[in-house]
């Protein structure tokens, strides 16, 4: 079936439309993530792991292209697993904003040791597994997409991601530079504060396993 321009270029905007409102309207921990990071990592360096992110977030879209449930269904089986190191990562980064903000620098994350931090809790985040695979199979399965339309949706959908969150950290790259270095600290601890209690939440609080969609 071929795919005439204007439905190809509908099907991309109605892609990166949705992926920008699951941006905005499923912020969590990765993002908060970014921007304080931002604070005081150089953009280009931080561009490194926001790369990575999007890699996480492109290989879950894929697998929602090509239905394979029970793969999805298989990950999922380990999520518990996945809650408890996603938490223990993001109530250490907490603990550091608090502590010691203030040596998070460039220096801090050397070759690809961002890229790899941000893609291993991307990838094992609940929040990216559930909104990829149900809502987006839900999307394919309404609209009823073969995997050539599948694939030109993912591919708006998946520029969502790198789009919002080098805004988020332009937004946190000019914060940084405007504000004075107390400022910054207050909302290092008040980040990190934040981060500690999502680690707790996700380590104590989430215990029960949700239900992926059925196949599409």
């Amino acid at each position: 079936m071929n795919l005439s321009v204007k439905n190809a270029n509908k099907l991309f905007r109605d892609g990166l439309r949705i992926g920008l409102l699951l941006q905005v309207g499923g912020i969590g921990p990765i993002c908060m993530l970014v921007f304080r990071l931002s604070l005081s990592l150089p953009i280009a360096k931080l561009l490194v792991g926001i790369v990575g992110i999007t890699l996480a977030d492109v290989i879950y879209t894929g697998l929602a292209v090509l239905s394979i449930s029970a793969i999805m269904k298989k990950i999922q089986g380990y999520q518990r697993i996945f809650d408890i190191v996603v938490g223990i990562a993001l109530m250490v980064f907490g603990v550091l904003f608090i502590t010691a903000g203030h040596v998070v620098d460039s220096n801090t994350f050397q070759g690809h040791d961002l890229f790899f931090w941000l893609f291993g809790l991307t990838i094992a985040n609940p929040i990216t597994i559930l909104f990829i695979t149900g809502i987006f199979s839900l999307e394919i399965s309404k609209r009823n997409m073969n995997l050539k339309e599948s694939g030109v949706f993912a591919f708006g959908f998946s520029l969502a991601a790198p789009i919002f969150l080098t805004f988020v950290a332009s937004v946190g790259s000019l914060t940084g530079k405007i504000f004075p270095s107390v400022v910054i600290q207050i909302i290092n601890t008040m980040m990190g504060f934040v981060l500690v209690f999502l680690g707790a939440r996700n380590i104590f609080f989430k215990g029960k396993k949700k239900k992926l969609p059925e196949d599409v």
